[in-house]
């Protein structure tokens, strides 16, 4: 099997803008820099910046040590990528506030794709696009389960699934 990445549900359609949200390791960048050669706008986003943002950097790719919520909010996306993350401690986002940000920031017609190890996560994400009404509206979601090897690398604890939420904006 092979594994999934979130850039293999990228349209063909042209210039298309892309983030990549807590982008932090070589595969991820890897990915982010083949949609550049393929002509999308793409920028990567961590408030922590690994060697590896730093070679895409240095490759002529756009990383920014910010939070997605940190960029202006006129900056509004085709597709946001995002594994993993792992909102705790001082950086506890909660998961409604956490999807707002990102859905608030997708095109009509844009995606955000996510992919986490917790089933509970993904499941209280999801439910703010089922049972919010004003995000019901606008939005449609997929859950899905993946094996550990369709889903993108992780050094989170070993666990038999992930999960791939789907979020799609309706135009």
């Amino acid at each position: 099997m092979r594994s999934q990445r979130c850039s293999n549900f990228m349209p063909t359609r042209p210039l298309q803008n892309v983030v990549f949200v807590g982008a932090e390791r070589g595969d991820e960048f890897a990915h982010a820099m083949r949609l550049v050669c393929q002509g999308h706008d793409v920028i990567a986003v961590n408030p922590r910046e690994t060697s590896p943002a730093k070679e895409f950097r240095r490759a002529g790719g756009k990383f920014f040590r910010a939070r997605l919520e940190d960029l202006p909010r006129v900056c509004r996306f085709d597709l946001i990528c995002e594994n993993y993350p792992y909102p705790s401690g001082r950086h506890y986002v909660s998961p409604r506030a956490l999807a707002l940000a990102r859905l608030a920031r997708l095109k009509p017609g844009g995606r955000w794709i996510l992919v986490t190890e917790s089933r509970r996560y993904a499941s209280l994400l999801k439910a703010v696009a089922d049972y919010d009404g004003a995000v019901r509206l606008r939005f449609r979601s997929a859950l899905t389960p993946l094996s550990i090897d369709e889903a993108p690398p992780s050094v989170y604890p070993r666990a038999d699934t992930r999960f791939r939420l789907v979020f799609r904006r309706c135009r």
